[in-house]
């Protein structure tokens, strides 16, 4: 239990995690001895397990790491021009910014660390072991799978469009900019992910642990996960579907592309500017919290007002033939549906 705790406080100290994420790190690791010998043999997934599976991810990206004497070092690889259709990156500890540049060739800069080395140079063998770069047959393929070697990358590619791109980082930051791919998977167990002046048709992103924030995106589908951190979302979309458990959503479409939206949260508010031109059908709810539509004119279909259960269901701006739906849902926070945004 000691160990736990100065592995916490170290990443505190290193600024691998907040001062608030280390406090609930500290409080699950005093709690759990009681946990363990009071867990009934069933019990409700509540409120209490949602955050306990927050602290869990970020305690298991963090203390699989290796604490101690590191090496720093930087790199950069060039890959000669080729075709290029798919996108694989796997970084088990580090970070990635992938974005496009004017050149027709690859571009990779490195920047490290790796535990363990004891020289500059041995750090660069090792790097050298361990990622590795290539371009073969249409896939650009970035793999770093051992923890002992941190890195941070930034990756440059040619403005192609692409088929897919998938990103795993087990534990750090991932940002993407001005890219054009048919799909896109991206995840992080640890860490926000920023997302900027994409298009596609479809693009999934998930992380344990950090904030999800997309601006200037153009997708037929979107869906964005994560368990602990806020969601801003602005662009054009068709159908778009987020879930947090701690945190805010916010979402502003920016055209009439829009027909569907799913949002829910358990402890955060919930805010959406509608599409234009498109009847709205929506449905609002909020246990501790209270709903809001401020479109004009919209008609009430359904209206619940409980202490512990309001609820909405309206219809607004008939006018038009094509209708986005809308299904917003928090248990501690407010949900309020606004006009369209002027952006």
């Amino acid at each position: 239990m000691t160990e736990e705790r100065m592995k916490i406080l170290k990443m505190i100290e290193e600024g691998k995690i907040t001062a608030d994420e280390g406090a609930k790190l500290l409080e699950a690791v005093e709690r759990k001895p009681e946990e363990d010998k009071e867990k009934p043999a069933s019990k409700r997934y509540g409120l209490r397990n949602f955050f306990d599976d927050a602290v869990e991810k970020v305690k298991k990206s963090d203390f699989d790491m290796v604490f101690g004497e590191y090496q720093s070092f930087s790199e950069e690889a060039v890959l000669e021009a080729g075709e290029m259709n798919d996108i694989d990156v796997w970084i088990a500890n580090g970070s990635l910014v992938l974005r496009s540049w004017d050149q027709d060739y690859v571009k990779a800069v490195f920047d490290g660390r790796v535990y363990g080395a004891e020289s500059e140079q041995q750090a660069k063998d090792r790097f050298q072991e361990d990622v590795n770069l290539t371009l073969k047959a249409g896939l650009l393929r970035l793999s770093s799978p051992v923890k002992k070697t941190k890195v941070k990358v930034e990756l440059y590619v040619p403005p192609v469009h692409l088929s897919f791109i998938k990103a795993k980082l087990s534990n750090g930051d991932l940002e993407i900019e001005e890219l054009k791919a048919d799909q896109l998977q991206l995840k992080t167990s640890n860490g926000p992910v920023k997302l900027k002046e994409l298009i596609g048709r479809s693009c999934k992103v998930e992380t344990g642990n950090g904030s999800i924030t997309a601006a200037s995106v153009n997708f037929e589908e979107w869906e964005a996960d994560t368990i602990n951190g806020t969601v801003s979302l602005v662009g054009d979309l068709g159908k778009s579907d987020i879930s947090t458990v701690s945190g805010q959503i916010k979402v502003d479409h920016l055209s009439n592309k829009a027909h569907t939206g799913f949002y829910k949260t358990t402890a955060g508010s919930i805010r959406v500017s509608i599409p234009n031109e498109r009847k709205i059908v929506g449905l609002l709810k909020s246990n501790i919290g209270n709903v809001y539509c401020e479109l004009e004119n919209y008609k009430i279909l359904k209206d619940k007002k409980d202490v512990m259960n309001k609820r909405l269901e309206f219809e607004a701006y008939e006018q038009y033939d094509q209708t986005y739906h809308i299904e917003a849902e928090t248990m501690t926070g407010p949900v309020t549906v606004t006009p369209p945004s002027i952006l």
